[in-house]
């Protein structure tokens, strides 16, 4: 996708469609965009790690039928780590959750929706070095949601940097380091 400014000039735009670009498919950048204009498929972040595929299905069926829901899954551990791909019957299905449900709660989360060129097995794993996403280790509050402390705040409070707390104000549990 490109546009030419009003001196001539050909700038390219990088994909429209979605926020994120999974560098690890190995296509260009319009390759990518065209998987993404033909695509059903969508990515489904910041969900809470208790988020069971039914809830998803629930939800997502309001808007198209949905052929499945995969589940993002810790590497390591093989437990939900807060992200999903769910794939439709149709670009339009999908399109209208775009439009209805991303930025919406659910399990008491803001959940946010991209476009995904299409499930492709191993996908499903997080790629964080502990196994989960790799947002989460460099995330220092404290997320019931997200399983509790993000790695990074670990880390800071193994060494001494202080008490962990929860967003209502309160100390976290004992048992978080």
């Amino acid at each position: 996708l490109s546009f030419y400014t009003t001196e001539g000039v050909q700038v390219k735009m990088m994909n429209t469609l979605s926020n994120y670009k999974d560098h690890k498919l190995g296509c260009s950048v319009e390759e990518y965009d065209q998987k993404l204009l033909l695509s059903s498929t969508l990515y489904v972040g910041n969900l809470s790690f208790y988020t069971t595929e039914d809830q998803v299905y629930e939800l997502f069926s309001m808007c198209g039928e949905v052929k499945r829901v995969i589940m993002g899954l810790d590497k390591n551990k093989k437990t939900p780590c807060g992200f999903c791909f769910v794939e439709f019957c149709s670009h339009e299905e999908a399109d209208n959750v775009v439009k209805y449900i991303s930025g919406t709660k659910l399990d008491d989360r803001i959940i946010r929706t991209d476009w995904d060129p299409g499930f492709i097995e191993g996908r499903q794993y997080g790629r964080g070095k502990s196994g989960g996403q790799v947002r989460d280790e460099y995330r220092t509050d404290y997320d019931e949601g997200r399983g509790g402390p993000g790695m990074g705040g670990a880390r800071m409070f193994r060494m001494g940097g202080g008490q962990f707390r929860r967003k209502d104000g309160l100390e976290a549990p004992e048992d978080v380091a």
